[in-house]
This record gives C-alpha cells, structure tokens and sequence, in this order.
C-alpha cells in the first residue's frame, strides 16, 4: 500500500469516528402526530436548535464517508 491509501484510510477512520459521535450526541426521535409536527415552535425552527445543526452534519459528514470508502476501495484494488 502506498502514501495515498495510507492517508485514504486513516481519513476514512477518522470520519467514521466523527460521524458515531455526532450521531450519539443526537436526541432520539420522539413520535409526533402530524397535529403538533411542524405547527409548533419547535418544529418551524428546528433548523436552528442543536438537534438540526447535527442533523444537517450527519447527513454532510456520511456522504463524505460514503465518498471516502469509495476512493479508499478503489486506492486499494489499483
């Protein structure tokens, strides 16, 4: 293995690990009705609170993950 799959794979650890804990750090999704889904404070700003920040991170940080898995199989099969 050379530098680059080295440095693909270390990159894929690392943000495997950053993605677990941006994942527990999550709150669990409660079950709302449709009655007091987005009709509420809450759920018009829920782009705002921390629970939506990490959200929208969870998604940017597993495509990324996605993406480098992707690279490093290919580094490693060249």
């Amino acid at each position: 293995m050379g530098w680059i799959d080295w440095t693909l794979s270390i990159l894929t650890l690392l943000v495997g690990v950053i993605l677990t804990i941006i994942v527990v750090m999550q709150d669990s999704k409660s079950s709302q009705s449709s009655i007091t889904g987005s009709n509420t404070f809450y759920g018009s700003n829920k782009s705002k609170t921390l629970d939506g920040i990490l959200s929208k991170y969870t998604v940017v940080i597993s495509l990324s993950f996605i993406v480098l898995c992707f690279l490093t199989t290919l580094a490693i099969l060249k």
